[in-house]
């Protein structure tokens, strides 16, 4: 229990912004464990030490964490008899009850809610609520209208069904005793209600805002890259997928610099230490790094795919080797000073300034490019062209991208389009599909993503 009550409370953070990882949960486990969830200021601060790293995670973790822990449970497992914190619950119940002046037992009252009510016991109660929340799956809520449903399910959960039976009778009795009685349970029953909607809403805005963000992310990655720019948070979106796929690839690279295990010279260093390999010694081998070159065409009609490429690419600057960019649409040019001097952000809009605009050559691009490159082109280059190759009924110099792809070790071709419109009008995709080791069609993130991965995974390879 303890676990999944940390697990929902992860999902909540994730929901608010707040990166936790796996190790990070684990540990939250440990301390909710060690802590136990009686003493509520104790466990916040033991929480927030592994769960929140930057003064906006702190923000967000204190809103969270208030929301969430609201009513206090003891999931299975604990033992502490230490009593739970007061709540405002039962005192908000009391101003609907002028009768009821505390230390009462629950006596007239037949069902176990109508005690639980009548009783002043604000500790039970708020138990009882918690746990009616865990039983009705309110975590599970996703959008709005579901608030009523889940709200009815709490309510049931907590025996309002006998309680409603017990108003009834009373409500039919003609003893003064009774009547008093039933209006007491029913302005209860009221205010009950109205705290169990305001927490299935607090939940409402915990669970659901996490649902909003996976969903959220979900459309970004499979909308067309030409709508994008319609998105909030499309920058934010890259830089998360980029970090995942350089965490991933990062630790691929260090296993494959780290070479093999060298068992002779780790032998020899065991013999000094009377037999004891207390150094392990491994096989470098001198390679040379990995070159990529990436020629994106940025007419109108594909400016937006090689806006993503190129901020996706360097992006993951950790872990693809140095990349050499270049752009055309009318004119062909170089523009890899540019990501060195400025943020990849800003680099973009200013190539995008300069070279972007209608009519392309791709002909007259491949020309250039060899003229420029073709000394810097070997078994260790990897060639990336995207651009829709529509190339306005000019000569496709497709020998050009037969000499490219013999010197270089893989060209890649990303197209914007789908497959179905390839060699459709004045595309001459088919004619420079044989020269590519893979021709990928690309019209979004989720594309991008699955090649970046494939090309990452291709250079961590060569460099083992």
């Amino acid at each position: 229990m303890s676990e999944q009550v940390i697990g929902q409370f992860v999902k909540a953070l994730r929901g608010a912004d707040v990166a936790v990882s796996t190790s990070e949960t684990l540990d939250a486990v440990r301390v909710a464990a060690l802590i136990g969830y009686e003493h509520r200021q104790s466990l916040k601060q033991g929480l927030a030490m592994v769960l929140a790293k930057s003064e906006v995670d702190k923000l967000a973790f204190d809103e969270c964490f208030d929301a969430f822990f609201r009513f206090e449970t003891r999931p299975a497992g604990s033992t502490s008899s230490a009593p739970p914190e007061p709540s405002s619950l039962l005192d908000k119940m009391k101003q609907w009850m002028p009768g009821q002046q505390g230390g009462g037992s629950g006596a007239g009252a037949d069902s176990e809610l109508g005690q639980a009510l009548l009783n002043d016991d604000a500790g039970a109660l708020n138990r009882k609520v918690a746990e009616a929340l865990k039983a009705a799956g309110v975590e599970n809520i996703q959008v709005i209208t579901q608030k009523g449903l889940y709200g009815r399910r709490v309510m049931q959960a907590l025996g309002s069904d006998a309680l409603d039976q017990e108003i009834i009778r009373l409500a039919n009795s003609e003893v003064p005793a009774d009547r008093r009685l039933e209006k007491q349970l029913r302005d209860a029953r009221q205010q009950l209600r109205e705290q169990v909607r305001e927490q299935v809403a607090g939940q409402f805005l915990l669970q659901a805002r996490e649902h909003g963000r996976q969903l959220r992310e979900s459309t970004i990655r499979e909308v067309n890259l030409r709508l994008l720019s319609e998105f909030r948070g499309v920058h934010q979106q890259i830089e998360r997928m980029a970090r995942r796929l350089a965490r991933k690839h990062g630790r691929r690279q260090q296993r494959a610099r780290r070479g093999r295990l060298d068992g002779r010279r780790t032998t020899v260093t065991a013999l000094q230490h009377g037999g004891v390999p207390a150094a392990l010694h491994w096989r470098r081998r001198r390679r040379q790094k990995p070159k990529l070159m990436v020629i994106c065409d940025v007419s109108s009609s594909v400016s937006a795919a090689a806006r993503f490429l190129l901020m996706f690419l360097h992006a993951v600057n950790d872990v693809v080797p140095s990349v050499r960019s270049f752009v055309f649409a009318s004119r062909f040019a170089e523009v890899t000073t540019l990501f060195d001097e400025l943020p990849p952000e800003k680099a973009i809009a200013e190539v995008m300034d300069r070279y972007a605009g209608p009519g392309t050559d791709y002909g007259g691009m491949l020309q250039q490019f060899v003229d420029l490159c073709d000394a810097r082109i070997d078994r260790h280059t990897t060639v990336i062209i995207l651009g829709d190759a529509r190339n306005n009924d000019l000569p496709p110099q497709q020998q050009l991208l037969a000499h490219i792809g013999q010197r270089c070790q893989q060209l890649f071709w990303l197209n914007p389009e789908a497959r179905g419109r390839w060699g459709s009008g004045d595309s001459v995709m088919p004619i420079y599909q044989p020269y590519c080791r893979e021709a990928f069609p690309c019209s979004n993130l989720a594309g991008l993503e699955r090649f970046v991965d494939r090309l990452l995974r291709d250079i961590a390879r060569d460099a083992g």
